[in-house]
């Protein structure tokens, strides 16, 4: 069964174009280097016209998810990498669902 991680951030005021390079050049590459298998980015502006930032990564599963956030999340991601992507996203603005095949609603 293959997982899709939806990932939401809203992006502060005035740090899109940061945030952009910093995720093309920075984020992903590293994701990328751990395994993470990244689908696809994507912005939007919503009704208030904040700017948020979308990605979608794929696992083969649920173990393998967790695997990899261990891998990739690790004391220098905590240390030195959570604080840099706070300046230009808000924390409490992230949302991750976790997205199932529909072929496998007639299996719940």
């Amino acid at each position: 069964m293959s997982l899709v991680e939806l990932r939401e951030y809203k992006i502060r005021p005035g740090k899109a174009k940061e945030w952009l390079n910093w995720m093309k050049l920075e984020l992903l590459p590293y994701q990328l280097s751990q395994g993470m298998v990244v689908l696809e980015t994507y912005t939007y502006e919503d009704e208030y016209g904040e700017l948020w930032f979308v990605w979608l990564r794929s696992f083969e599963s649920e173990s393998q998810r967790q695997a990899l956030y261990v891998k990739t999340y690790d004391d220098w991601w905590v240390k030195e990498i959570r604080p840099k992507i706070f300046e230009m996203i808000f924390e409490e603005s992230i949302n991750v669902r976790l997205l199932k095949p529909a072929y496998l609603l007639d299996r719940v």
